[in-house]
């Protein structure tokens, strides 16, 4: 995952088309992206990691072409877990990731969210992803599978 900061990206228009130009100019494929104000963060395709083997002289080169027009941090072993869901809720499925997110006390370290609103993926780092994915699937699958069960008991019962 790359940071990306630059205070000149404020109201200014072509920023984000040179850093995508490196890319670009590098081959290198881009996954995830969100932006604010003055910065942008993205991961990386794995498909492009995989296939090439992406290595570590290659990603020094990014961050020092990106370094000629922002300030820039290269995070390492970070995981992607995608939420696919119902569009009609993804306010719901928001809340109960963040439940979720709060209660297992992982931090996120960047979210992107689609135009369609059916894809949402969080990155975080490796270490946390397997615990994530569970309380992720108990929290959407086997916690409401048992509530259903439960209120259906209590109205034959």
């Amino acid at each position: 995952m790359l940071d990306i900061v630059s205070t000149r990206m404020l109201g200014q228009y072509g920023f984000l088309a040179r850093v995508f130009a490196i890319f670009e100019d590098l081959c290198i494929s881009v996954d995830c992206v969100a932006t604010s104000e003055v910065s942008v963060s993205m991961s990386l395709d794995p498909s492009k990691i995989w296939s090439r083997e992406l290595i570590q002289q290659e990603l020094d080169h990014v961050v020092e072409e990106l370094e000629k027009i922002a300030i820039v941090r290269l995070l390492q072993q970070r995981a992607i877990i995608s939420l696919i869901g119902n569009v009609e809720q993804s306010s719901l499925i928001l809340q109960k990731t963040g439940h979720v997110l709060r209660k297992s006390g992982i931090n996120v370290q960047m979210v992107s969210q689609g135009a369609s609103k059916v894809n949402m993926s969080l990155i975080v780092h490796d270490s946390d992803a397997k615990e994530l994915v569970e309380a992720l699937h108990q929290a959407f699958f086997k916690d409401d599978v048992l509530a259903q069960v439960e209120a259906e008991n209590l109205l034959v019962g």
